[in-house]
């Protein structure tokens, strides 16, 4: 029998503007706030979902202040190299080396849980929920961040070639309906009235992509698809409470450019608007 779940935490990507759902997510953690039984996170998002389930307070603010000026992380004279202009393998060593995940915290405060990281099959272009394990955490959440044409284009896990879940699942709010969830608090790095255009990355990838029909329409038309699940967010459900954590405008940092104090006061909005959300909302889900 499947295990059904009641309240759901679902962490949008967003790269550097992750900073403000980490900064959500402390205040959860510094508040004690954790009725959730079902999480899932794409890119940033669940790395953030990540140090949040291992009880790490404020580091990936320290790690994402730090590499946001190392250009062994960002670096536009690397677009064309092997390793791209985000060095995803370099990110899982510093922050290994440096401010190394606590994994063993993460599952036991995961038991009776369900935690899923979001990627994207290259194969289809069809989103896959991976569910962590000690072994295998930091490699799915490098599945779920690498972006090709930027990162070192696609992440071998399970005998599968995988990317980015922005492109297949950006707010998988759905899924934690699937999975049973009534009640779900959705963190988004964008404001809640942002629409996504074409861009001539998607252009470039669906032309790229165009001898897999699937994948290349994913590219194509990842803004339609952005913009559905945005949609479905501003819409009332029978039986299923959506609550959205946005920032009213747009966030000072942009997913690959910043400074430190841009980032530091894109955590501090984040931290200001999960105490507020707690602060308004702790008795609704008791």
């Amino acid at each position: 029998m499947k295990k059904k779940h009641n309240i759901g935490l679902i962490v949008q990507g967003g790269s550097l503007r992750s900073v403000f759902s980490a900064g959500v997510l402390d205040a959860f953690n510094i508040l004690q706030f954790n009725p959730f039984d079902y999480y899932a996170g794409v890119s940033g998002g669940a790395m953030s979902l990540s140090y949040f389930l291992s009880g790490q307070d404020r580091t990936l603010l320290t790690i994402l202040k730090e590499l946001s000026h190392d250009d062994q992380f960002i670096n536009i004279k690397n677009v064309f190299s092997e390793e791209g202009f985000v060095n995803l393998e370099y990110l899982e060593k510093f922050t290994q080396d440096k401010y190394p995940l606590d994994v063993k915290s993460a599952m036991n405060n995961l038991k009776g849980k369900t935690f899923e990281i979001v990627a994207t099959d290259m194969a289809n272009g069809n989103p896959v929920y991976l569910q962590p394990t000690m072994r295998k955490w930091l490699l799915y959440l490098r599945a779920s961040a690498t972006l090709p044409f930027f990162s070192r284009g696609v992440c071998n896990v399970n005998g599968r070639q995988l990317m980015d879940g922005g492109w297949s699942d950006a707010i998988p709010v759905k899924r934690g309906i699937k999975k049973g969830a009534k009640k779900i608090v959705v963190i988004r790095t964008l404001p809640k009235n942002h629409k996504e255009d074409w861009s001539y990355f998607g252009v470039f990838g669906g032309f790229w992509h165009r001898n897999n029909p699937k994948l290349s329409k994913r590219f194509s038309e990842d803004y339609l698809y952005y913009n559905n699940v945005v949609e479905f967010l501003d819409k009332k459900h029978d039986g299923i409470d959506i609550y959205q954590l946005a920032p009213e405008k747009y966030l000072k940092t942009t997913s690959y450019a910043s400074t430190l104090e841009k980032i530091e006061d894109d955590y501090r909005l984040g931290l200001e608007t999960g105490m507020h959300f707690v602060s308004e909302n702790r008795a609704l889900f008791e």
